[in-house]
């Protein structure tokens, strides 16, 4: 079974342009600092309750242990600032899921 970490937010439209730059630099340092992150998923809102536009960022880690063993460094902090500096105030939501019922996931 894995483990997420989840982290959502929102900005304004007019700054989703400068959020997915740096989504992109926040995903290269993953992926090249943190080798203990399996998968990483990024998603917006097209439609939904959240103020838009609305983001959902997944990292999925082996286990439990596996997430809290991953070092945040201060590298980690220099690349979520801008995205922290533009969420809207209120809308920066940090938790853990896990998947118990994977077995129940498909992909067509």
């Amino acid at each position: 079974m894995s483990v997420y970490y989840a982290a959502q937010w929102s900005v304004r439209p007019s700054e989703v342009a400068a959020c997915e730059a740096a989504l992109g630099t926040i995903a290269e340092h993953v992926r090249s600092s943190h080798p203990g992150v399996r998968s990483l998923q990024v998603l917006r809102q097209a439609w939904g309750p959240n103020p838009r536009r609305a983001y959902l960022w997944l990292e999925e880690y082996a286990s439990l242990a596996a997430m809290e063993a991953e070092p945040e460094t201060p590298k980690c902090a220099e690349v979520w600032q801008p995205v922290e500096d533009m969420a809207l105030e209120g809308s920066y939501l940090c938790s853990v899921w896990t998947d118990p019922n994977r077995s129940l996931w498909f992909s067509r």
